[in-house]
């Protein structure tokens, strides 16, 4: 370890530093021992050209994280905490003491690119930078992906289910391996279900998937399905770069749930694929990744203000940050980054994609998506967010399609488990329930945050909306 790594500090051309940090990197860390050397070795090799520190707050940790960052990572001032305090509260314990000018947030399971801090500070010190209230980068998924598509014809389930459903997937395998959750096909696929533990994806006729493979070499894929009847199953990818196919092969399914195999061969194209580029958010009031999922063939190589930054790679003005307060600790997980994106927009700051900052990033590899944890702390801070942030017509047209749709979804599990004489899958009623109440035990603090953000505002409400996108 160099003397430069250990102070966190980088050099300049010319070999110039300088004395005092521009910026802190907070680093929210959660049992993650096994993800802070890929992040932090990232982190050591920026070539930023200016000094910069490095905190990692430590949630209540019980893996050895900080034994670990004592032994290898000296450079790094540890922020302790004796709970978990969730990515809100854990950035927070450590955003309050900031004196930089900037404060730059990256996720334990994210790894930078040698010139992404630079990147991401740039924007502050161009034409107009005087505007910025916070930067966002680019943010890829962190294994590379075999480009595939799916085609096999479809049947509808009955009266109570109307998807038209194409073979059910319980396993992916990648030199045998298990890939299953690592599969990207949100346009592919309805989403998990059965038990968390052993999910299966129902696929619709036709769609894309990136399946995450290993460079160079060929490799062999498994599939685990099954479907209504007997049927055939294409997938195919592209070639290599100028020839005019691809492979292509034709699997069978059925009834019984079978694996089949298939060898993609070494010249096979890997591709990034997007995690995010900033965020949007609808008109209905929910929070998305933009370009989410998408092949990266070089749409969002040119900056531009987005609506809101991404908590995982984000750049804000320190002293913009201590004026808002920065992250709300209620919201814990999720929506924390769209709150104080929409706070930050409506002190009449601006938000600005940098493309040349780049994340590789491990998704969910913190909180399990779709798990009881995502839905609790994602349904509930949306309306949190939208209670506090969107005009009075957006949030109680939210807040009240909530309950609405609980009571609708529980009639529904009733009269399914009735009519095939089964006991009624309660569990997600329930859950949607404990969102209700969370939310009202919420509702007086963010009626006042509504009306301090009211005070201090530089932009209207509807105006700020005018960035939400349709669905």
């Amino acid at each position: 370890m160099t003397e430069r790594e250990q102070t966190g500090t980088t050099t300049g051309p010319g070999g110039a530093t300088s004395a005092e940090p521009l910026a802190t990197i907070v680093i929210v860390n959660w049992n993650g021992a096994h993800l802070l050397p890929a992040c932090l070795d990232g982190v050591a090799k920026q070539d930023a050209g200016f000094a910069f520190q490095t905190w990692v707050v430590d949630n209540a940790s019980a893996d050895g994280s900080r034994e670990l960052l004592a032994e290898r990572y000296p450079w790094v001032r540890v922020v302790p905490s004796d709970r978990n305090l969730g990515f809100a509260g854990g950035n927070n314990l450590a955003l309050r003491q900031v004196t930089t000018p900037y404060a730059v947030l990256v996720n334990n399971d994210a790894i930078p690119e040698p010139t992404w801090l630079a990147a991401l500070l740039a924007p502050f010190d161009e034409p107009g930078g005087q505007h910025l209230g916070a930067t966002t980068g680019k943010v890829v998924f962190l294994p590379r992906f075999l480009r595939m598509q799916l085609s096999t014809p479809t049947f509808v389930p009955g009266p109570h289910d109307s998807r038209e459903l194409g073979v059910r997937v319980s396993s992916v395998t990648v030199d045998g391996r298990e890939a299953l959750r690592e599969v990207l096909w949100e346009k592919l696929t309805y989403g998990a279900e059965g038990p968390a533990k052993t999910p299966y994806f129902w696929t619709r006729g036709g769609g894309e998937l990136c399946v995450p493979i290993p460079d160079g070499g060929p490799v062999t894929l498994g599939f685990t399905w099954a479907a209504e009847s007997r049927k055939q199953v294409v997938l195919s990818w592209d070639g290599p770069t100028g020839a005019a196919d691809g492979g292509r092969a034709e699997l069978a399914v059925g009834p019984e749930s079978t694996t089949v195999t298939l060898t993609v061969g070494g010249e096979a194209p890997r591709v990034d694929v997007v995690n995010n580029v900033g965020g949007i958010v609808l008109t209905d009031g929910y929070g998305a990744d933009r370009g989410y999922q998408q092949v990266d063939t070089g749409q969002f190589d040119q900056p531009e203000d987005v609506f809101t930054a991404c908590g995982n790679g984000m750049a804000i003005r320190s002293s913009l940050g201590h004026e808002l307060g920065w992250f709300d600790d209620a919201f814990f997980l999720y929506y924390e980054d769209t709150d104080l994106s929409w706070r930050i927009r409506a002190r009449g700051y601006t938000i600005r994609y940098a493309p040349g900052a780049v994340l590789r990033h491990i998704h969910s590899a913190s909180s399990v998506e779709w798990s009881p944890l995502f839905v609790f702390h994602t349904d509930r801070n949306r309306l949190l967010m939208l209670t506090k942030d969107a005009t009075a017509t957006l949030a109680l047209s939210a807040v009240l399609r909530y309950p609405a749709t609980t009571a609708s979804i529980a009639v529904r599990t009733l009269r399914q488990a009735w009519r095939g004489r089964s006991r009624p899958a309660i569990r997600p009623t329930l859950l949607r329930l404990r969102v209700c109440g969370s939310y009202l035990r919420l509702l007086p603090a963010m009626l006042r945050a509504r009306r301090e953000i009211g005070r201090t505002t530089a932009e209207r409400r509807s105006s700020l909306q005018s960035w939400l996108v349709p669905r």
